[in-house]
């Protein structure tokens, strides 16, 4: 037998959904269990507790297994279920095994008000709402009246068992301490009871076995959850990289039309400037053209002048030489003409 297996079936007490079934099932401890549950039904009988039980609400709609089922002598309907883990989905789930309890609740041909009540219990190994209560008892109310409750014979009632605020009774407080294995006064009958149930459980093989093969089932189950589970997350995280690499892309596309933009506003930006710089160039040329031509012409004039006052032709070229700064063949040039 595998040690890990072998270890968990020791320790396994009512906390464990498989103990507590096993326990449920003996007709006097569950009779008594639910009389704790709900003192004020007096409840004399119940049928003997089916382990279980199964509904199929419709043909196409998701079946629902109860850990423990059964009516009383009045008719009401009962489901106890201990739920081990947290999935976040308490809410839905009372409400899927209320509305399966409550089928069987109306029989065909029957009038509305003669349906028989449905109570669905939960033990949870958590606070089921996280709101720090020992017990949550649902009904149906009008929002507009919060305290007006609307009796349609449906009852919710979940416990947290890990809860030490002992706002229920004592005898109450008695199996709640129990399923979380906390020390109980060994008077109690109902205490003595479940010690002696839960011993005849251990001792059963077969049940054992059971619970062996369900131990790999489930572990095989979580195992192929997680890694499902891992898998998608992987998928998640791929989609965002994927998300954020698109997003990185189309910046360093804005980034890339953002330069290509500014590369041409540069390139406007330089041919206006050679524009200018060449409107420039032509107009300093013009300029120079002018001002050459007006030289030449003051030149050609102060020669002629010089002339007309008999001023010999050395004389001339010196003074016009020096005055304007002219080469020597400048001087021959003007003097040719």
């Amino acid at each position: 037998m595998n040690e890990f297996l072998r270890k968990k079936w020791e320790m396994a007490g009512l906390s464990d959904d498989y103990i507590f079934n096993k326990v449920m099932l003996d007709y006097d401890i569950c009779l008594e269990v639910l009389r704790r549950i709900l003192p004020d039904l007096h409840i004399k009988k119940i049928k003997l507790p089916n382990n279980q039980q199964e509904f199929i609400v419709a043909p196409d709609a998701k079946a629902v297994r109860f850990d423990i089922y059964t009516t009383d002598e009045q008719g009401n309907h009962y489901d106890i279920e201990m739920q081990v883990a947290d999935h976040h989905n308490i809410a839905k789930r009372i409400r899927y095994y209320q509305t399966a309890s409550s089928m069987e609740a109306y029989d065909k041909g029957q009038p509305y008000e003669q349906a028989d009540d449905s109570y669905v219990i939960f033990f949870c190994n958590f606070d089921p709402f996280q709101l720090g209560q020992q017990r949550y008892v649902l009904h149906k109310h009008i929002d507009e009246i919060p305290e007006q409750i609307i009796e349609d014979g449906q009852t919710d009632i979940l416990f947290n068992v890990p809860s030490l605020r002992h706002d229920v009774d004592p005898k109450m407080q008695a199996f709640l301490d129990m399923i979380a294995q906390r020390e109980v006064e060994a008077t109690d009958p109902l205490v003595v009871k479940l010690k002696e149930r839960i011993a005849v459980v251990k001792r059963n093989r077969k049940w054992r076995s059971e619970y062996m093969r369900r131990s790999v089932y489930e572990m095989d189950q979580e195992m192929r959850e997680k890694k499902i589970r891992e898998g998608e997350r992987k998928v998640r995280d791929g989609k965002r990289e994927i998300l954020e690499g698109n997003r990185e892309l189309l910046e360093e596309k804005r980034e890339l039309q953002k330069g290509k933009r500014e590369i041409q506003k540069s390139k406007r930006e330089i041919k206006e400037g050679q524009d200018r710089l060449k409107e420039k160039e032509q107009l300093i040329q013009e300029r120079e053209q002018k001002l050459h031509k007006n030289q030449q012409t003051i030149i050609k004039t102060s020669i002629v002048a010089m002339r007309e006052l008999n001023i010999d032709e050395t004389t001339i070229k010196k003074e016009i030489k020096e005055k304007f700064n002219l080469s020597d063949k400048k001087i021959k040039d003007y003097f040719a003409e």
